[in-house]
């Protein structure tokens, strides 16, 4: 499969897993997802109130923006859900914002010590609804897993194209 074709795909993939999110219609269920990742908890946790880093974790399919009062709006495939963020000891919760439930939570992630000293054990929690199978444990793992690597080194993992010392196709 040729480079443009795999990220077409993985951009539709999750385009399609974030519009599901976003397009909540009740019944949900919550999708869970844990990684460890070699920071602090607070360094996750601050990282996790950060807009240009939530904006990295959805992204390619959709994009994050903090407006004014905390608001964040959560946009993808022309749909926008705006949440309250919460942060408390050890977690940060998203959730909904003027237009939806405010005490539902949407988004919830939580930072623990991880054994061994090895950095943080993060939970990732997103809403989901009903009869969308795995989308929201797919979203979850990706999300974190951006998360982590931009944390861990500074860039977030991308399909698209990369600068190369060959030149031409392979």
């Amino acid at each position: 499969m040729d480079t443009t074709r795999a990220q077409d795909l993985a951009r539709r993939a999750a385009s399609a897993a974030t519009r599901t999110l976003l397009h909540r219609d009740g019944g949900g269920t919550t999708e869970q997802q844990t990684l460890t990742i070699a920071r602090t908890v607070e360094d996750v946790l601050r990282a996790c109130l950060d807009p240009d880093v939530l904006d990295t974790m959805v992204s390619p399919a959709g994009s994050v923006h903090r407006g004014p009062a905390g608001v964040y709006a959560w946009t993808v495939a022309d749909t926008t859900i705006e949440t309250q963020a919460h942060a408390e000891p050890n977690r940060v919760v998203f959730s909904g914002g003027p237009a939806q439930n405010p005490d539902e939570p949407l988004v919830t992630v939580e930072a623990w010590p991880a054994p061994q000293g090895l950095g943080a054990e993060v939970v990732l929690r997103l809403t989901v609804p009903a009869g969308t199978g795995e989308v929201g444990g797919g979203l979850g793992f990706t999300m974190l897993y951006r998360l982590r690597a931009l944390l861990q080194t500074g860039e977030a993992p991308t399909l698209g194209d990369v600068p190369s010392g060959r030149d031409g196709k392979r």
